[in-house]
Parts: structure tokens; C-alpha cells; sequence
């Protein structure tokens, strides 16, 4: 794990874009094609809205989401919603969107076509990640029933459907294997509350209390940016 402490969400953004842009060029270079991987929120916006500008061959981009709420793609608190609105505009708008959420009415409906669907992407490049107040990252929740099978490492599923108590909506995630698959994680945090849960978290051994806190200790490549 890679700390570095930011003047600003600004510089956060900045640095992002610049780093971003590179690892998907240089992973376009070597494979051909490149797969980014972003989560939702509000915090993220201004990173897609930067990066949808920056020119590089973005046809050769799969874009997917780290987790969603299983809510229609036009619904508010749609994270496919978001990235349509602010990532796949401008020149990143010639990219190839998976979406994670399907028709069905559950989301434990709809995994086995989510999983088809994201058989394009063979392995995650580049990964970015978000974290609860309650050390929750992606869909995997401390509060879930599903919490044990999201983390195990005998888990196979790339996808899993989490049902929150303490958050609304059934969500589709991928699970705590696949992200610690991802060749490239950035974990972009900022304000003191969040902050102050990071270092909680990354002190803990007991994964299940805060489910970010397997990703800060076990991740090879993972990249922290923090700022107050």
C-alpha cells in the first residue's frame, strides 16, 4: 500500500488524471485494449468529467462499475447512470460500457447474466475504489447477510448480490477476490471523517469489521490518496 497526502481533492483529481491516462495508454500498448473499473458517489465526478477530455485511444476502453444499486439505469441513484453523465462524454464517449444491473427484479436474479456479461473483461487493469463511513468498500457491506461470501477467499464468483441493512437497495459487487485481482487499485479519499476511517481501518485484523480494511492490508499495487 501506497500512501500519499494531498493539498486538495483538486490535486487528488489532477494527479488521478495524469496517472489514469497513463496506465490505460500503456495497457492499450501491451494488451491492446485496456479495462477500467470505477466506482459511484459523488466524489468521483470531477476525476470523469476530467478524464472523459484526455485524449488517448479510448475505443480500446471497456469500462465497467466495481458495484451498482440494482435500481433502474435511469434511477437517481444509478452508478450507471452517473458514469454515462459524466465519464462516457467527450472523447472517452467512443469507450465500451458493461453495465452490472439487468431486467430482473432481484439482483440475486440477475447475477449469472452480469456475470456473462463482464466475461469481456479477462482482468481488471485498473480499478477505482470508494469507502463507507462504516469501512464498507464496493457493495460489501459489515451489515450484510452475504458478508462472508463476498470475502472468502474460496470464492470463485467474480459477481456478488449484497442485500445492506443499513443502506437501501439490493446492489450487485464484485467480490473482494476480484479486486484484489485488479492490477491497479486507487483508493481516493478526502475530508477528515474519511480519513480518520481509513486509519481505523487499515489498523484492524479483523477483516469483517470493515471490509476495506482486507483490501489496505492484502493488495499489492493499491494506491491511497488522502486529503483533508
Amino acid at each position: 500500500m501506497n500512501i500519499t497526502n494531498f493539498d486538495s481533492a483538486q490535486a487528488i483529481t489532477e494527479y488521478l488524471t495524469s496517472d489514469i491516462s497513463k496506465k490505460l495508454t500503456q495497457a492499450i500498448t501491451e494488451n491492446g485494449q485496456a479495462s477500467f473499473v470505477v466506482s459511484g458517489g459523488r466524489s468521483p465526478i470531477a476525476l470523469f468529467n476530467a478524464l472523459s477530455q484526455v485524449d488517448l485511444d479510448w475505443s480500446k476502453v471497456i469500462i465497467s462499475l466495481v458495484d451498482d444499486r440494482w435500481v433502474g439505469n435511469s434511477h437517481e441513484n444509478s452508478n450507471e447512470l452517473l458514469v454515462k453523465t459524466h465519464l462516457l462524454i467527450n472523447r472517452a464517449s467512443e469507450a465500451t460500457f458493461i453495465g452490472l444491473v439487468g431486467q430482473q427484479e432481484s439482483a440475486f436474479d440477475g447475477i449469472s447474466e452480469a456475470v456473462a456479461k463482464i466475461t469481456a473483461i479477462k482482468q481488471i487493469d485498473i480499478m477505482i475504489l470508494g469507502m463507507g463511513e462504516d469501512g464498507h468498500t464496493a457493495s460489501i457491506f459489515p451489515c450484510c447477510e452475504q458478508l462472508t461470501d463476498a470475502m472468502s477467499v474460496d470464492n470463485k464468483n467474480r459477481l456478488i448480490a449484497t442485500k445492506p441493512t443499513t443502506a437501501p437497495f439490493e446492489r450487485i459487487s464484485f467480490t473482494l477476490n476480484e479486486i484484489l485481482a485488479a492490477k491497479q487499485v486507487y483508493l481516493p479519499l478526502s475530508g477528515e471523517g474519511k480519513v480518520s476511517v481509513f486509519e481505523s481501518a487499515s489498523q484492524l485484523t479483523d477483516y469483517t469489521k470493515m471490509p476495506i480494511s482486507a483490501v489496505l492490508n492484502q493488495h499489492n499495487a493499491l494506491d491511497v490518496l488522502l486529503s483533508k
